[in-house]
This record gives structure tokens, C-alpha cells and sequence, in this order.
């Protein structure tokens, strides 16, 4: 009987071997469809509706957030940031009704479950608090808690000579290893709250911008301003309608109508004027190479000497200048352009 269930039995198929899959360093990392990337120090992604960290030596990443242009207070979810192995994002965790809690989170790839970094609550008018995105650098992850007031609304008043939607109160806040962290008065924000420290205060705007070096470089209503990550107060310059900036050593850039304008951290003179057309985004600075995009381009201009080079995209462009190289992305992949490449590309 045994026997004759035996023989009934089909004869048994060998497995085929799998490949093993190649390791990140032999080949660019490619994020899914639905997490277009940039990268930066340890590659990451930017776009669409979610962002990734990863580490090619893990084969690991952690999953959260959004993309980012630094620009005037992008809508919610606009932002996303590394600092080390952290990586931070803005989104907005109530948005039905007429409230609106914007929130920073963060995560490691030692701790994936996120925490919030700090919340508060406003409306679309735009009035009331929100949190806008952050930037990182090194150990130093900062982001800024604002106020804006609304003269028809008397839980956001508006004090003499500013008007509806004028930012009337901001703070910088730093990712911290204790301390407490900005937190709205609704319910909207569940995750477990971080850990932060306050670094400075202003009666108007303090808009993070760019972090390098335990740096920040904030937007105020009249000047860019650099701070410690302590708060001490290093220089302030004196330029208007920015949009975005970067920031590395003794160089500073910023984005106004029209331009990019480089500026020496030490002495705040204004080193040089580049034109720009309406499209064109600030991406970096780093070793006297600014980085710039439009579309699917990126220029890469070395500023001591004004020489240019372009990579082109197969999607939306993003770049990261790091001591290593160039992480470009676009058309949901990450590409790396060494160091060597770069400067030999730009004479």
C-alpha cells in the first residue's frame, strides 16, 4: 500500500538557483516608482508622495516622505531632509475642515518607527502656526515653527502695521537628544514626540533655509541670517525675496528674482551675480561648485572661474553635491558622478 502511494508520486523538480542580487555599490540603488530620488551623503529619495533613506552597505532604508523645493513656505508635505543617518520630513497630519496641522517627523534606520519632531495648527487662509521644512547637515537638523496672523480672526490677531497672512512670531528648532518639542493643541498629531531644542526666536520671519557645518542660514523679512546651532547670531545679510539658499564653507548662495547672488559668510560682500531664468531651482553648493536645475537639466557652475557643465535626466531633476560626488535624481532612479568626473568635466 505504502509503496503504491509512493509511485503515485510525481517525480520531484530540482529548484532553480536565484541569482543573488547585486550589491548597491556595484550598481545604482533604484527607489520604487512611487519614491523618485535624490541623493545626498547616504543616498535618499525626494518626490512624489513618499521619500527614502537608504544605506547601500545595509541594504536597508526607511520610508516617510515627500519632496521638496525650499521655497516660500511650501504646502505641506514639500520637504524632506538628512542629517547623518536622521532623515526628516514636513507633512501635514490633519488636513480636512478649515484646521490644518503641519507636522516634522523624523526617523533613523536604527529606529524606523517615526516621531514627530514637532506640530501646530493653522488654517489655509494661511493664519495660525505651522511647521515648515526642515534641513540638515552633519549632526544638525533644524526646522521652523512659525505664527501667521489673520485680522478677521481674533485667536490670530494681527499687531499694528501687519496685515492677514504677515508672519508676526517664528522659532528655529534643532532635533535634540532631550528636551521638548513644539506640539499643536489638536489631536492630529499621534506619532510619539522626539526630542528638541529651541535655538532662536523672532517678532517676524526665521525661516530655515539650508544647514552646513552646525550652520543655519534662516530667511528673516529683510535679510538671510546666519545662526550657530546654538542660536548665536554670526552674520546678516542684507538681501530680500529669497527663495531658496545653500550654503557651504565661506560662500553662501541664495535664489531672487532674476538670479543666484554668492556672498562671503565672513565679511556678507556680495561676490557675484549670476542670471537665472524663472524655472531655474538652487540645489547646492559645495567646494566652490554651485548646482542648480531646470527641468530635466542640471548645471553644475564652478564659481572662481565661471565654467559650466550639464547632465540631463530622464525625469524632474534633483542633486546633491557631496565630497564623494554627484547624486543626481531623476526618472526614479539615483546616479553617482565621482568627484574626479566633475572637476575634470569643469576644467
Amino acid at each position: 500500500m505504502c509503496s503504491q502511494s509512493r509511485s503515485r508520486r510525481s517525480p520531484r523538480l530540482r529548484r532553480k538557483p536565484q541569482r543573488r542580487p547585486r550589491s548597491s555599490r556595484r550598481a545604482p540603488w533604484r527607489p520604487s516608482p512611487q519614491t523618485a530620488a535624490r541623493g545626498a551623503h547616504d543616498p535618499w529619495t525626494r518626490s512624489g508622495p513618499g521619500a527614502a533613506l537608504a544605506d547601500p552597505r545595509l541594504g536597508a532604508g526607511v520610508a516617510p516622505a515627500s519632496h521638496d523645493p525650499h521655497g516660500k513656505d511650501a504646502y505641506p508635505g514639500e520637504g524632506v531632509a538628512l542629517a547623518g543617518t536622521r532623515v526628516a520630513w514636513d507633512d501635514c497630519s490633519s488636513c480636512y475642515g478649515n484646521t490644518l496641522t503641519t507636522r516634522v517627523s523624523s526617523a533613523t534606520l536604527a529606529r524606523r518607527s517615526a516621531v514627530s519632531l514637532g506640530s501646530d495648527d493653522g488654517t489655509e487662509v494661511p493664519s495660525g502656526g505651522e511647521v515648515l521644512a526642515p534641513s540638515g547637515d552633519g549632526k544638525l537638523l533644524a526646522f521652523t515653527d512659525q505664527q501667521r496672523c489673520d485680522e478677521s480672526d481674533e485667536n490670530y490677531p494681527c499687531p499694528p502695521g501687519r496685515q492677514t497672512g504677515d508672519v508676526v512670531q517664528a522659532t528655529i528648532w534643532r532635533a535634540a537628544p532631550r528636551g521638548h518639542c513644539p506640539s499643536s493643541f489638536s489631536d492630529g498629531d499621534s506619532r510619539r514626540p522626539g526630542h528638541c531644542a529651541r535655538v532662536a526666536r523672532a517678532n517676524g520671519e526665521l525661516t530655515v533655509l539650508a544647514v552646513d557645518a552646525g550652520r543655519i542660514a534662516a530667511r528673516t523679512d529683510n535679510s538671510v541670517r546666519l545662526l550657530t546651532g546654538a542660536g548665536r547670531r554670526l552674520l546678516d545679510v542684507p538681501v530680500r525675496n529669497v527663495s531658496g539658499a545653500a550654503l557651504s564653507g565661506n560662500r553662501l548662495a541664495v535664489r531672487v528674482p532674476d538670479s543666484f547672488q554668492i556672498y562671503d559668510t565672513g565679511s556678507g560682500e556680495l561676490l557675484a551675480t549670476i542670471p537665472a531664468q524663472s524655472r531655474d531651482r538652487l540645489e547646492d553648493l559645495k567646494a566652490g561648485i554651485l548646482v542648480t536645475a531646470n527641468g530635466k537639466t542640471i548645471t553644475l557652475r564652478r564659481l572662481s572661474v565661471g565654467h559650466t557643465t550639464r547632465l540631463r535626466t530622464p525625469g524632474y531633476a534633483h542633486a546633491r553635491l557631496e565630497g564623494p560626488g554627484l547624486f543626481v535624481a531623476g526618472g526614479h532612479r539615483v546616479t553617482f558622478v565621482p568627484m574626479a568626473d566633475i572637476r575634470r568635466r569643469l576644467g
